[in-house]
Order: structure tokens, then C-alpha cells, then sequence
């Protein structure tokens, strides 16, 4: 639901991961065999970094990996032209206008169609179709849910992108901290990846 402080932002938007995924995009014996460390002793603390990089890996590159699903609010429906965010779009579930009670009414889906290559991809509403409209309330009437990643298996994710994971990880495990960015020797790598935020202004 809308908050004060919602986890992510822009414009009349308000959006956050509502299923997160099941899995990481890397394995903690992969990680372990990446840093050549022995034993069990240090795993929870691995465990933990991975998930901990995982996340700042998404918000780094401004995708989803592994499948997730996520929920958007809109105050209003910005045009023809919905840019999603946390690409590569998979499918959207549903688009529904909320009343003051939350109470949904799903717009039909024979009304859009989708660019699941686009980044971000995109939900195009159909020429001559009728946009949704609200006119019962005024914040957060629009509500969409999508699922995005590259997939449901680590596999799926791309080689360079698990490569820094992994990198990201060590480099915390040995320096106690999870930085805001991962290290310096993969950003060249990641770079193709990364999505701007101005392409969700539209």
C-alpha cells in the first residue's frame, strides 16, 4: 500500500516488490568457491550477504533478476505509454482502478498489448481504446502488478551480472560492509545492464 515514505518513487508513481524470488542468483557454495573459503562457520553471514548484494544489485542496475512480482500505484495513467519499472517485464497480471474503499475493477487486458524486449517494457494502450479512467479517487487510484526478471532459475541470469554478485559478495565478507555500489572491477562489466531513471519519465 501507499506510505509516507513508499520504498520507490517517481512522479505520481509508487511502486515495491510484492513477491520477492524464490531463489538467489547465485548459491552460497558458489559464492564460496569464488572467495576460496573453507568451512561452515561464515555461512549464515554469507547467506545473508548474498541476499543483501542481490538487492543492491537491482537497485544498482535498476532491474529485476530472478522472478519477482511487483505492485504499482498511479495517481494517474500517464498516456498511451506505460513504462514499467525493474525490466525484463515477464507479464502483467492485471490493471485495476481502486474507489476510496480499495475496491478493484480490473481493466481488460484485450485493451493493451505489451514490449517485453523493451527496457523498461512497456504497456501500450491500443489505438482507439479508452484509456482507464478514476474518477472516485484522487491518490493511488491506479494499482498495476507485473512479474519481471529473467527468470526463475539463477541460470537465467546473465554471466557478468552473477560474476559481481559473487565479487560483491567476498569484497563485503572481507570488509564487513555492504557498500552502496558494487566494486570498482565489475562496474565496466555491468555497464550494458544498467537501466537511467529519465526512461521512466514519460
Amino acid at each position: 500500500m501507499l506510505n509516507n515514505t513508499p520504498l520507490n518513487q517517481k512522479a505520481n508513481r509508487a511502486w515495491n516488490v510484492t513477491t520477492p524470488p524464490a531463489i538467489e542468483p547465485v548459491t552460497l557454495e558458489e559464492v564460496k568457491l569464488w572467495g576460496r573459503i573453507d568451512g561452515s562457520e561464515e555461512d549464515n553471514v554469507l547467506n545473508s550477504l548474498i541476499s543483501t548484494v542481490r538487492e543492491n544489485m537491482e537497485l544498482y542496475l535498476g532491474r529485476a533478476l530472478i522472478t519477482q512480482t511487483l505492485t504499482m500505484y498511479l495517481d494517474y495513467w500517464p498516456g498511451n505509454i506505460l513504462k514499467l519499472p525493474r525490466p525484463p517485464l515477464i507479464s502483467v497480471t492485471s490493471i485495476s482502478t481502486l474507489n476510496e474503499s480499495d475496491v478493484a475493477t480490473v481493466y481488460d487486458s484485450d485493451n493493451y498489448y505489451l514490449m517485453t524486449n523493451a527496457v523498461p517494457g512497456e504497456i501500450i494502450i491500443k489505438q482507439g481504446v479508452e484509456f482507464p479512467y478514476n474518477y472516485n479517487r484522487d491518490r493511488g487510484g491506479f494499482k498495476i502488478i507485473w512479474i519481471a526478471g529473467y527468470g526463475t532459475l539463477a541460470s537465467n541470469v546473465p554471466t557478468a551480472i552473477r560474476d559481481a554478485i559473487k565479487q560483491w559478495v567476498i569484497d563485503s565478507f572481507d570488509n564487513r560492509v555492504v557498500s552502496s555500489d558494487p566494486p570498482n572491477s565489475m562496474r565496466k562489466k555491468l555497464m550494458s545492464f544498467r537501466v537511467s531513471n529519465y526512461v521512466y519519465s514519460r
